[in-house]
């Protein structure tokens, strides 16, 4: 299973870089451009997908435990660090309001409990749509049928049909497909030597389909299909199979190893990245007057990845186990 950690290294860097960017541009440190809008919708286009497809990718192997232990599993790896997390970022927005970009008020952080803050959309979203699986794989819906319905659900969100109010709804349309094709693909592969059953295509081929489909999807953001709600799976497939590729062949060659670490400790990364790099921000900006944007990309790309890396160790030697998730409760 080392290219999934690898892939999702590859998928945490890009939402480090996003959102890393967003807050130069939302904090004028750096303008926005042409170049900066092109690659913000590089990333947009299929980052997020990439996470939902590997969560789906162990999504069968989870359901073979008891259902309650399925639920149990979703709360201590999703939902507890949702909360844990969206609190203590909000909090520390609230006191830092003066020099972010935020303007939430503490009055509104009992929100969260349905309506996400911030990143953390993604832990909601996920932790819903594995849940209505659960549910469905239960009365024996099957992987195939699920993806039906995804891609039915998402032909609603094409032809814009209300869902209600309730926002999330309308995250779990657009993502639960990605979700559905994880599961599909995790039933059939062998996750331990997806490569091999590739062994008769050279690393030359793979590379071309990797860097192929990264340039398709620079072509898919030029022409704008980013922005086509009905074009918008096709292209986030294409981004997918390229770094799903691209993952097989870094674990493959033993290269660049420090990306696996990150798809390993992805969670840890996902849920603490923003504020280290808000802080960093500001102290650079406002403590420092360092507003070269070179700087702060690189700079804002490095702590938002090993700040979080270096606090989960300081928890592991403190063994203090509970800041991320509560797997460890689990095993008692």
């Amino acid at each position: 299973m080392l290219w999934v950690d690898y892939a999702k290294g590859i998928g945490i860097f890009l939402v480090a870089v996003g959102h890393v960017l967003r807050g130069l541009i939302n904090s004028s440190i750096i303008p926005n451009s042409p170049t900066l809008e092109f690659i913000d919708h590089w990333i947009y286009a299929f980052h997020m997908p990439l996470f939902f497809f590997i969560s789906g990718l162990f999504v069968q192997r989870s359901l073979s435990k008891p259902f309650k232990t399925f639920i149990l599993d979703k709360v201590y790896v999703i939902a507890y660090p949702y909360f844990v997390w969206s609190i203590f970022q909000s909090i520390l927005q609230y006191i830092a309001s003066n020099y972010t970009n935020s303007d939430l008020s503490l009055t509104d952080i009992w929100k969260i409990v349905y309506q996400p803050q911030m990143q953390f959309w993604f832990l909601y979203t996920l932790f819903v749509i594995m849940l209505l699986y659960g549910v469905l794989y239960k009365l024996k819906v099957t992987p195939a049928v699920f993806f039906a319905i995804s891609v039915g659900v998402y032909c609603l969100h094409v032809l814009d049909v209300s869902f209600g109010p309730w926002g999330i709804l309308y995250l779990a349309r657009r993502y639960a497909l990605y979700l559905a094709l994880g599961i599909i693909i995790g039933k059939y592969i062998d996750h331990h030597d997806l490569l091999a059953a590739k062994n008769r295509l050279s690393h030359l081929i793979l590379w071309s389909i990797a860097l192929g489909g990264y340039l398709a999807l620079g072509i898919a953001t030029s022409f704008r299909m980013t922005e086509n709600i009905a074009t918008v799976p096709l292209v986030a497939a294409v981004g997918i199979l390229a770094s799903v590729v691209l993952a097989n062949i870094l674990a493959n060659l033993s290269i660049l190893p420090f990306l696996s670490r990150w798809g390993t400790l992805s969670l840890e990364i996902f849920v603490a990245h923003s504020i280290f790099a808000s802080v960093l921000r500001i102290i650079l900006s406002k403590g420092f007057g360092l507003n070269e944007p070179i700087a702060h990309i690189v700079l804002g790309v490095a702590i938002s990845i090993y700040a979080p890396i270096a606090l989960n160790d300081i928890c592991q030697k403190l063994n203090f186990q509970y800041l991320f998730t509560l797997r460890q409760l689990k095993a008692r």
